[in-house]
């Protein structure tokens, strides 16, 4: 704002403003005027980029004594899986330090 303001004022050149407040390019003004005369102020009020940020709430599990039996059975078959997925990969963490050993 006080960049577009002394600009205005005294009369300067994009260029000239530019140099004096050492921004990187004239461009950069020229967007912060063209964004003052549409917006006004407001307009050049940094603004969030990118995708807002995933909340993510982890949910307590209820109570085993709150779940219905359809509920619990997708539970126990959830954890068997889990279980069975963790057993084959200590099994091949066990193969390949075997294997390991094998070779000198």
């Amino acid at each position: 704002m006080n960049a577009l303001k002394a600009m205005q004022l005294n009369d300067w050149s994009l260029a000239y403003t530019s140099a004096y407040y050492d921004l990187s390019s004239p461009g950069i003004l020229f967007q912060w005027q063209k964004l003052y005369s549409l917006e006004g102020i407001p307009g050049l009020i940094p603004k969030k980029r990118g995708k807002p940020r995933m909340k993510h709430n982890p949910s307590e599990p209820k109570p085993s004594e709150q779940m219905t039996e359809k509920e619990l059975r997708e539970e126990l078959d959830y954890l068997r899986a889990e279980n069975a997925v963790l057993k084959k990969l200590e099994a091949l963490a066990q193969a390949k330090k075997k294997q390991a050993k094998k070779r000198p």
